[in-house]
C-alpha cells in the first residue's frame, strides 16, 4: 500500500510540508491519484506497483493536518488545492471565485461531518487507500463542474 514514488518521508519532512503550505512557501496540494489492482499492490515489495489513492480523501486530509490545527484557514485551502493550480494550469476557467451568470465549479463540504473511509464505497476502480478504515473530518456533499453536478449527497453522478 505505502509503495509511493517520491517515497513517504519522515516526520521531521512531513512537518517542513506542513510548514510549507502554512506559509505559502509550497503553493498547491495536489494528489497523484493512481488506483491499481490488488494484485499489483498486494505483493513483494519489488514487484508492488507505486502509487496510492488519495484524490477523494484530499481535502478532508487537509481539513484534518492543516485548518483544524489553525495553520490554515479556508480561503487558505481554495487558494492551494484550487486557485493556485488552475493559473498554474492555464485553466482560466477554474478556481474563480463565484460569479453571478458565469458556470460553477465548486466542492461543497460539510467540515462537521466525520467520514469513515470505506475503499469499496470511493468512487475509483482501484482499492489502494490507505485511508481505509480511518475517520476523517468533514464529507464533500455535492461538487459541480461547469455547472452541472459530478457528486450529489456524497455520491458520483453517473
Amino acid at each position: 500500500m505505502f509503495k509511493v514514488n517520491p517515497p513517504l518521508r519522515g516526520k521531521a519532512d512531513v512537518e517542513a510540508v506542513r510548514e510549507g503550505l502554512a506559509d505559502g512557501t509550497i503553493d498547491i496540494v495536489a494528489t497523484d491519484h493512481a488506483p491499481h489492482t490488488p494484485e499489483t499492490k498486494d505483493c513483494e515489495w519489488d514487484a508492488a506497483s507505486p502509487g496510492m489513492l488519495g484524490l477523494q480523501q484530499a481535502l478532508a486530509v487537509v481539513n484534518e493536518t492543516m485548518v483544524t490545527t489553525g495553520a490554515l484557514d479556508w480561503a487558505g485551502v481554495a487558494q492551494r488545492l484550487s486557485a493556485t493550480p488552475a493559473r498554474i494550469g492555464r485553466l482560466s476557467d477554474h478556481g474563480r471565485p463565484l460569479a453571478v451568470g458565469e458556470p460553477a465549479n465548486l466542492t461543497l463540504f460539510d467540515a462537521a461531518a466525520r467520514t469513515v473511509v470505506e475503499p469499496t464505497e470511493l468512487a475509483s476502480r482501484g482499492r489502494n487507500t490507505p485511508y481505509a478504515g480511518m475517520t476523517l473530518p468533514g464529507r464533500i456533499v455535492a461538487t459541480f463542474l461547469r455547472g452541472e453536478p459530478t457528486v450529489l449527497d456524497g455520491k458520483a453522478v453517473k
